[in-house]
């Protein structure tokens, strides 16, 4: 099947609604990025099943902002909705091969459970997205998030770049919170991720993550009409926040009240 462009109008509806989905983020100035090119489009048509999408980087920065691409041609991969693997540099096309072959036996089930998250909700068979008529609530969760680490050969820096990429990789327990990594709503109140990196070892944070995440969730599979019920039982929340905030350090004080602005953006609606 022929690449499908990625923009921020269609990006979360592609990724929610396939199974596995490749994104390559690229810009027509980036010599590698036009060598990995033909390598990604000859894979899309060997995988008919799967989606591979194209985000043009200068089009579409808000896209390329909230996954942190600093250095092209990166790719990404999800699986049932899920940031599975993020990395920067033009892939050969045998570990591209390779690539989508260890995605696609993975145990979803399994590493859903590790992270805390709900079963995947079986949706009909309808084919690979095409188009989508909403911008996106959130992009996906990321498996794990590894520190940066430098480009490697193969990549172009973006001006203004620094040069970094990351490697997602597949899930490992206990890296429930850091799933959170790449939420539109978290990032935009300011929310790091090394804060949730360690978030899990300080209770107070936990709490407010979970009730975010608990929040997300419903509003996610049930829409609007959660609204009313989350607002009464967050309003009934067992939460001390002037005592719980006091008991911080002033780093973990600003990205916990960060979560707790974000839960409140949730429950506006």
């Amino acid at each position: 099947m022929a690449t499908l462009e990625i923009t921020k109008e269609n990006l979360q509806q592609t990724i929610e609604q396939n199974d596995i989905v490749l994104i390559d983020f690229w810009a027509e100035w980036c010599g590698p990025c036009k060598m990995f090119g033909p390598i990604f489009e000859k894979a899309s048509e060997k995988y008919p099943d799967i989606v591979f999408g194209k985000c043009d980087t200068e089009a579409e920065g808000e896209v390329a902002a909230v996954f942190g691409i600093q250095s092209i041609p990166t790719l990404a991969v999800f699986r049932e909705g899920m940031l599975i693997f993020q990395q920067a540099g033009a892939l050969p096309a045998a570990a591209l091969e390779e690539l989508i072959k260890k995605v696609g036996e993975l145990d979803m089930a399994e590493l859903r459970r590790e992270a805390g998250l709900p079963p995947r909700e079986e949706k009909p068979a309808a084919g690979p997205a095409r188009q989508a008529a909403a911008a996106p609530a959130a992009p996906p969760p990321a498996a794990s998030t590894p520190p940066a680490a430098s480009a490697p050969p193969g990549a172009s820096t973006p001006p203004g770049g620094d040069g970094a990429g990351k490697v997602v990789a597949t899930v490992s327990a206990g890296q429930g919170l850091a799933l959170m990594a790449d939420d539109f709503v978290l990032r935009r109140q300011g929310v790091t991720r090394e804060f949730l990196e360690r978030a899990a070892g300080i209770p107070a944070a936990a709490r407010v993550l979970d009730r975010y995440r608990r929040i997300r969730d419903a509003v996610r599979e049930r829409g609007s009409d959660a609204l009313e019920e989350l607002r009464a039982e967050h309003a009934a929340w067992d939460f001390d926040r002037e005592r719980e905030l006091a008991a911080l350090d002033a780093d973990t004080r600003s990205e916990v009240k960060a979560v707790l602005r974000a839960v409140d953006e949730l429950l506006k609606g």
